[in-house]
């Protein structure tokens, strides 16, 4: 199945044009949440805000399937 991964803060919207096909919503959760993770590195270097920003797993006509915020993937224990 073919999956997007949409970026979207409270100021922008990032459209993932390509996709990628995984074998299942599970698949793509786990893919968005190891992006999400390494983005969160690279904006905290250069000093970004995160707050907001989250990706939107969608499928091919655009229906959301599940959300991965960015705050969710960053362990504070």
């Amino acid at each position: 199945m073919l999956f997007y991964f949409n970026v979207r803060s409270d100021e922008s919207f990032d459209a993932d044009d390509e996709g990628i096909d995984l074998p299942s919503l599970e698949a793509a959760r786990r893919e968005a949440t190891k992006s999400a993770r390494e983005m969160v590195a690279e904006l905290i270097l250069y000093d970004q805000r995160i707050d907001g920003m989250q990706f939107e797993i969608t499928d091919e006509k655009g229906n959301v399937l599940s959300t991965v915020p960015f705050r969710d993937v960053i362990k504070f224990d």
